[in-house]
């Protein structure tokens, strides 16, 4: 099983920042049904592991600061220039699941070094 590489590998000079907003009806879910989505009906750790090492992910709760904030989640993503491609495949996955259609608002800011 391929595991997870550390952030500020001198190699991934290419990095992705996403902060997200899910609707009000994601939180009025339950947290089971949440639970569910993410992990049943849409996999999204499993999406994950499948471009692992080469693409690292750090995940930030801002929720749980305040309800008040603008993003819900902060992910920043490190990766290698020559895995861009694949890191557009692991988007294009990710934004294709049910978990996604709870998406209100995103950003996303890349950068290269």
């Amino acid at each position: 099983m391929a595991k997870q590489e550390g952030l500020g590998r001198p190699d991934a000079n290419c990095a992705v920042l996403i902060p997200i907003k899910k609707s009000a009806a994601w939180w009025a879910l339950t947290q089971d049904a949440r639970r569910k989505i993410f992990e049943e009906h849409s996999h999204h750790n499993q999406i994950g592991m499948d471009y692992l090492p080469a693409i690292a992910r750090r995940l930030h709760h801002c929720r749980d600061l305040s309800e008040i904030e603008p993003f819900d989640f902060l992910t920043w993503f490190e990766f290698a220039e020559k895995d861009t491609v694949e890191f557009d495949k692991l988007l294009a996955r990710l934004r294709a699941t049910e978990e996604w259609k709870y998406v209100e608002r995103e950003v996303e800011v890349r950068v290269k070094r």
